[in-house]
């Protein structure tokens, strides 16, 4: 045996050297890089510090804090990825790390996993991933960053998933670019940035083959972007690849778009299938087809357009070689020339496609149409779908198929089944349990009252309500208010009484109130003399106080420039009510008004519980008026105490 061949089998026998135990290391702000970093207590201080020393297996656990990005240039293994794992979303990335113009950069780099961080307002992009393989960002938040929330150039194998990319201020929320193979987008929030929601470019300008390969872009919801130009899913030579169970809602520009313009060829042989595209009025095309993009496949989507002119599918003459589209809900507006001019459904099904699709507006697609997208019970596109190609599972992660027939779009109608305990469509609450209800369920369609534990909202007075939805106060004077019986507010206009206190005592009857108001002028009926005042005081469950209109007319008398207004009544003749006085203060504050109210000789009256106490002033016309609510005993001021004798409010 040579010196060579026994020096292999020694390190055989011995194992790699210097191989390190894979460790779990900390950040926080306040850390120590000199410090071990193996525990929060002896956490390091910087991200970059951490990048720069980690191996394969670690895991860098980031506590809450903002933090510089870091740039990392160092590889894990296939069974052992280096992890930057952020504490939550408030674990933040609030300056470019030191190399690049961007939150985090990895570069260089291979088997590395991001996870949660939050990354807003950077200079170029949120997250940075170049010439690098087996990444994964997962769980992260980015936003209102230069370009792009998520960038990758040349990045085999790289995944983002469950991650928020919204308000890119020049360009898209996630793009990946240059070629590459593998890359998979899924479950993931994309919204309002300029230009895509998700762009895929195979950018030969850069080198390499200038296709991107075997993409999987699928579970997203994408709405709001485009309004720079674009689609929600923009895929510019990318072959062999699936679109499927994505939402894309309120896009400006198109949805789905598969051309050529950088890349080397079409975007070809791609199977788009069970999504859901519903484009505003400002938009294009719900499926964009063009430049050499032959053998796409376009099946059991639902496919809806609120522009006037654009509608389902514009494709042009060089990418009809092998298109097919079959089985998808649409608005009767089709292209061969890119959208130049517009043909019916029965002209293009005289093309050759789509015989098995029909049309449909969203009034009877979905549940909610602007906001729930979920199939409405009876809906058309419901078993409507072919078998092949499609997903065994949908938006929401339930099952394909339910019933006859996979359904159209990207969710499947989930029939229900009383008994399971959730309150499905069509169920008013979840027998067995309370879901739904709160009180127990009986039948799927009736709740039980229980007292222990009633429910406000779920239509049976329970407990201790007094009141609920469906079921009106005995006293039809009080309003319904969380399940509780309260008499009607006398202002409504949301003009507070500021500065106001309240002294009122229940035998023998005294007041004094007094507030300020700003009431926006002109005034409609602020005229004492003629109009008069109503004060009310009370509780909002209708314990005590009182409620007193001083008409207009005898007792009023006004100042020469109508500044100031009083009354006076020793009698108290309209509930103990002796003096008024108006005073109009625009000349510190347009529109302010004074108000100060006294009485005392009345009848003797219940105080309304302190707990609940509000009072409001009523000029002229309803909406000339200004209300103030008072916490409780012991609250935040402004706040009431008293007992049944006594009440005192500031």
């Amino acid at each position: 045996m040579n010196m060579r061949s026994l020096l292999g089998l020694l390190l055989v026998l011995a194992g790699p050297a210097g191989t390190a135990v894979a460790a779990d290391y900390w950040v926080k702000n306040g850390g120590n890089d000199a410090a071990p970093g193996l525990s929060p207590a002896t956490a390091w201080a910087t991200l970059g510090h951490a990048a720069a020393v980690v191996n394969p297996g670690d895991t860098v656990h980031v506590l809450d804090g903002s933090y510089q990005g870091f740039d990392l240039r160092r590889s894990g293994t296939a069974g052992n990825p280096i992890t930057f794992l952020a504490q939550s979303p408030s674990t933040l990335i609030t300056a470019d790390n030191p190399d690049t113009p961007d939150g985090i950069n990895v570069e260089d780099a291979a088997h590395i996993v991001l996870d949660g961080f939050t990354v807003n307002d950077r200079t170029r992009a949120g997250v940075r991933v170049a010439v690098s393989q087996f990444v994964t960002v997962r769980n992260c938040h980015t936003g209102n960053n230069g370009r792009w929330g998520i960038f990758s150039g040349f990045a085999d194998d790289f995944t983002i998933e469950n991650t928020e990319a919204h308000h890119s201020q020049a360009e898209h929320g996630i793009y990946v670019s240059n070629t590459c193979v593998n890359p998979i987008v899924r479950d993931n929030l994309v919204h309002d940035n300029h230009g895509n929601g998700i762009h895929m470019n195979g950018d030969v300008s850069q080198g390499g083959a200038g296709i991107i390969t075997n993409a999987l872009i699928e579970r997203n919801v994408i709405y709001g972007n485009g309004v720079g130009g674009g689609s929600g899913i923009n895929l510019d030579g990318v072959q062999q690849s699936v679109i499927r169970n994505n939402l894309l809602h309120d896009n400006h520009a198109s949805g789905i778009s598969l051309y050529r313009i950088d890349a080397a060829a079409g975007s070809s042989h791609d199977l788009v299938i069970n999504n859901t595209i519903v484009n505003a009025a400002d938009s294009r095309w719900c499926v964009n087809i063009n430049t050499g993009s032959t053998n796409d496949t376009v099946r059991n989507n639902i496919l809806y357009n609120y522009h006037s002119f654009h509608g389902a599918i514009a494709i042009d003459s060089s990418s009809r070689t092998g298109f097919a589209s079959d089985h998808n809900a649409v608005i009767s507006r089709f292209s061969t020339d890119s959208g130049d001019t517009v043909i019916d459904l029965t002209a293009w099904q005289g093309l050759g496609y789509d015989a098995g699709s029909f049309v449909a507006g969203p009034a009877e697609l979905f549940v909610s149409p602007g906001t729930d997208f979920h199939l409405l019970t009876g809906s058309p596109a419901v078993d409507a779908g072919s078998p092949t190609g499609a997903p065994s599972d949908d938006l929401d992660g339930d099952p394909r198929p339910v019933g006859a027939a996979f359904d159209v779009g990207t969710y499947e109608f989930q029939l229900t089944s009383c008994g399971n305990n959730q309150a499905d469509p069509g169920e008013q609450c979840g027998d067995p349990g309370t879901a739904g209800c709160a009180d127990p369920c009986t039948n799927c369609v009736q709740c039980i009252c229980a007292a222990a534990q009633p429910m406000c909202g779920d239509g049976l007075v329970c407990g201790s309500e007094e009141c609920d939805a469906g079921h009106a106060c005995a006293d039809t004077g009080q309003v319904c208010q969380d399940c509780r019986c309260v008499n009607p507010p006398a202002c409504t206009s949301g003009i507070p009484l500021t500065t106001a206190t309240l002294g009122l005592r229940a035998d023998p009857f005294r007041l004094r109130l007094k507030g300020e108001a700003l009431i926006p002028k002109p005034w409609q009926g602020v005229d004492p003399p003629m109009n008069g005042i109503r004060i009310s005081v009370d509780g909002v469950t209708g314990s005590g106080g009182l409620d007193v209109t001083i008409p207009g007319g005898a007792g009023w008398t006004a100042s020469p420039a109508l500044t100031r207004w009083t009354y006076t009544d020793r009698t108290g003749a309209h509930g103990g009510i002796t003096r008024v006085t108006v005073r109009d203060r625009s000349r510190v504050a347009d529109g302010l008004l004074a108000v100060v109210l006294k009485g005392g000789g009345g009848a003797a009256i219940a105080l309304p519980d302190a707990g609940a106490t509000r009072a409001a002033v009523v000029l002229g016309t309803a909406g000339e008026c200004a209300a103030i609510a008072w916490n409780p005993p012991g609250g935040d001021r402004p706040r009431c105490d008293g007992d049944a004798a006594m009440l005192t409010c500031r």
